[in-house]
Order: C-alpha cells, then sequence, then structure tokens
C-alpha cells in the first residue's frame, strides 16, 4: 500500500528555494501535459494540453489539467512555457490561459498556432516569441529552449537554471539525421550542457520500452513512395495533422508518382496553411481542392485525410461509414496508416479498419510497409542524449507508469538514479529528487 503523503507546507511552496516539481497531467498518463517548476515561492508552467479518452460509444472524450491544486494553495503562475505545438502540449491553453493569467513564451511557429486557437476580440495574457539558444530571464528561472527533432517543427528541449541547480526539460523529441522539415537536434548545445552539468533530466517516455533508434522521415518518405507506387486505384493517407514532413513527403510523392494530391479534414487544411505561411511547405504545387481532385481518374488522386485515431466524426470515419460529401472510396482503392496508434484508441480504429476491408479497399499500415516513424525517442536515442547531457538524476513523464518505470530502469543501466513521479506529487529537486507531500490534480471534461 502507498504510503499518503503530507499536503505541501506554506514555506515548501512560496518560501524555499527548491526547485520543486510537480506535474499536473502527464505523468502516468498519455495527454495533458502540465508541469510546474516552483523556487522561493515563485512557479512557473511547462506545457499546458489536452488529453483525449476513447468512449465505449466510439466518441473523443476531451479533457483539461485540473487547477485545483493552484487554487487551493494560491500558486500564481509568472510565466507558461511551451515546448513544442501538439494538442496535448497547447490545446488545453484557450480553456485554461485566462485563468492562469500569465504570459506565455514559445517559438513563432507555435504561437501561430496557439494564436489561431484564441478566440478573437476578447483580452488574452501576453504571448512572447522566443529565439532558440539564447537564455531569457524569467525572475528566479533563466529558461533557454534547445532544438530538438520531433514531428512537428520548432520543437525544444528546455534548460532551466533556478536555485543553483540545472535542470533539462526534454518535451517531445527524437533523433533524426534526416528530418525533412525543420531544424536538426542541437547537438553541440546538448554536449555543452552535460559539460557544464545537468542535475535533473524530466523526459519523455513515450518509448523508452522499445530497442533501436528512430525511423528517420527521409526513411519513411522512400516507404511512403514505394508503397503508393504500388498501388492501381485512388490513394488515402491518413496521419497526423501537425506532421507537416508529412505532408510534405506526400505533396512530393504525388508529383513524382503522376497523381495530384488533396486534404480531408479541418485541421489538416488549417495545418497546412500554417506550414505555408511560416516557410515549412513549398512543394509545387502542393494541395489541390478537393472539389478538383474529385474529378480526376482514380489512379492519378492521392488524398490526405484526418481521422487516424479512428475518431468517427473525422475524415476517415466518414469516409469508412460511406457518408463523407466530398469522396465515396470504391473497391480496389487504398487506405494507408501513416500513424501509430494512441493507447485507447484500439476499439475505434478496428472498427474503421473493419468497415474499409468491407467495401473492398485496401489497407496498408506500418506493420506491413515502412510508412510512419515516431516522433519519440527510442532506447539508442535515449543512449545517445544522456551520453550528451550525463544527467544526475531522472524524473520519466510523458507515458504511461509501464513507460515511466521502463524509462527509469534503462537510466539506471545507464548509471542515473531517479524516481517515477505521479500526477500531484510535489517532488523536491534540491538534492536527491524526492517525493515530499501530495497536492490535488484531476481532468476536467470539456466541449470541443
Amino acid at each position: 500500500m502507498e504510503l499518503r503523503m503530507p499536503v505541501p507546507r506554506f514555506e515548501q511552496l512560496h518560501r524555499q528555494p527548491g526547485p520543486f516539481f510537480v506535474a499536473l497531467g502527464g505523468a502516468g498518463m498519455f495527454g495533458a501535459n502540465l508541469y510546474l517548476y516552483g523556487s522561493g515561492g515563485q512557479w512557473i508552467g511547462i506545457d499546458c494540453g489536452l488529453a483525449l479518452e476513447s468512449t465505449a460509444s466510439g466518441d473523443n472524450r476531451v479533457s483539461v489539467p485540473s487547477l485545483e491544486a493552484l487554487r487551493k494553495h494560491d500558486i500564481q503562475l509568472s510565466a507558461l512555457l511551451i515546448t513544442h505545438g501538439h494538442e496535448d502540449h497547447i490545446g488545453a491553453i484557450p480553456h485554461l490561459w485566462r485563468e492562469l493569467g500569465c504570459p506565455l513564451y514559445t517559438s513563432p511557429f507555435t504561437a501561430q498556432l496557439i494564436r489561431s486557437k484564441l478566440t478573437p476580440n476578447l483580452e488574452w495574457p501576453a504571448l512572447h516569441e522566443i529565439r532558440p539558444l539564447q537564455p531569457i530571464g524569467l525572475g528566479n528561472f533563466q529558461a533557454e529552449w534547445i532544438p530538438v527533432t520531433h514531428s512537428i517543427p520548432e520543437s525544444h528541449g528546455i534548460l532551466l537554471q533556478v536555485a543553483d541547480k540545472r535542470l533539462y526539460h526534454s518535451g517531445d523529441w527524437k533523433l533524426d539525421q534526416q528530418p525533412l522539415i525543420g531544424e536538426l537536434t542541437a547537438e553541440a548545445r546538448l554536449r555543452a550542457i552535460g559539460r557544464e552539468g545537468v542535475d535533473v533530466l524530466i523526459g519523455d517516455s513515450t518509448n523508452a520500452p522499445n530497442p533501436g533508434a528512430s525511423r528517420s522521415e527521409a526513411a519513411v518518405q522512400d516507404g511512403l513512395s514505394d508503397a503508393i507506387r504500388s498501388c492501381q486505384g485512388r490513394v488515402v493517407v491518413t496521419c497526423f495533422a501537425s506532421n507537416l514532413a508529412r505532408l510534405h513527403s506526400l505533396a512530393e510523392i504525388a508529383m513524382d508518382s503522376g497523381r495530384h494530391a488533396g486534404l480531408l479534414g479541418r485541421s489538416l487544411l488549417r495545418m497546412q496553411s500554417h506550414g505555408r505561411a511560416h516557410g515549412y511547405l513549398r512543394s509545387r504545387p502542393g494541395f489541390i481542392g478537393a472539389w478538383e481532385l474529385g474529378f480526376l481518374p482514380r489512379e492519378q488522386q492521392l488524398w490526405v485525410c484526418t481521422g487516424s485515431q479512428g475518431e468517427p466524426a473525422a475524415a476517415l470515419g466518414r469516409l469508412a461509414s460511406g457518408d463523407h460529401p466530398q469522396l465515396a472510396l470504391e473497391a480496389g482503392d487504398t487506405v494507408l496508416f501513416s500513424s501509430r496508434l494512441i493507447p485507447g484508441n484500439e476499439l475505434p480504429l478496428q472498427r474503421i479498419r473493419e468497415q474499409l476491408l468491407g467495401q473492398g479497399v485496401q489497407i496498408i499500415d506500418d506493420d506491413m510497409a515502412p510508412i510512419h516513424a515516431s516522433g519519440h525517442p527510442p532506447q539508442d536515442d535515449l543512449r545517445q542524449l544522456y551520453s550528451w547531457l550525463r544527467p544526475r538524476h531522472l524524473l520519466p513523464v510523458h507515458g504511461e507508469e509501464y513507460h515511466q518505470q521502463a524509462h527509469l530502469a534503462f537510466a539506471r543501466s545507464l548509471g542515473i538514479n531517479g524516481l517515477v513521479p505521479a500526477n500531484g506529487q510535489l517532488i523536491d529537486l534540491s538534492g536527491q529528487p524526492c517525493r515530499v507531500a501530495d497536492m490535488p490534480w484531476g481532468l476536467v471534461q470539456i466541449q470541443r
């Protein structure tokens, strides 16, 4: 039976230098990432995301982190720092930012994604655009955004210097020497940080149980090209809308294979617009309108659609059920799943696959061909990063407890100690990380 910890003392939250850490989402679960760091009464947050949970009906329940811990203990964040633009890291901002009431710091591309979510004509807290590798002072904290490769441009780890401690919050990352879009991981800066010393690394655990190294986006482009060239009829590819490298690849593949590409799904259209505005999508002719693509012969059509996680209202779900207003699939068409399954979406995705097969549609997924690459680090990537940073301690986050435990076990094999945090646990980082108190946490369901 787990020992129940006391509530935090006033001195811990409002006077002691610490530093202290508490996750209000993202520890022991996927999604709803919200991590707080405190020192001398000042608190900052990193990320503020949504959580998606599949229901028995096949719908997705959408939740955001509860802020009860802040209300109960009279904590006011002085800043909210964002690592990158995925929904599980920024999706809760429109719902929580007004209550948080603090300035937000992030990269230009991620800032644009956030602005597009905010209701116009309302007063919102300040949104500051940072420059990577240029530290900024935030009261007791100094923060530096470190470029890393991931499945969306402008992804970063964040180095925090506070109370004579150096903390590295990894964000979501992988190692990829050919990411196609966006910067390479800032290896030289990471090595320099390691030489200066890292006391605690707070790290992505998603793929920690998996051996091997990450697959490059360039290799995915080759795999998709080979798979699509073998298809005879209409081709539909479903992927995460935020993966601009994948959209870039599919536009290139369409031109090379004698097809034209189009998009189905609001989030894809929105992301394409942001990608072009920031210079990340430059392929010509790129994507054409759905109405225009629909009039071309089937063998010249390449559609990219939302719904890779089985969402019934997304484009792929409507194609599978036969009620999409712009496209109807036929026997001999092919659907490629260029994505990974997020745990919890197994049943709705299986339902869609069965509907597609019932229409005579061929399915190709990553088990059949190398058509997807995760944006998270398996063990070879972890080993490489930790050899650069040489952290003394690890707090594994961003994963279920199984992933966190696997991450810590792997780190210990490299001589790195640590502990597995759960949401709501206040962790003292002034020495060897230790749990000192429990704070309230939870998820609040919202309507989208």
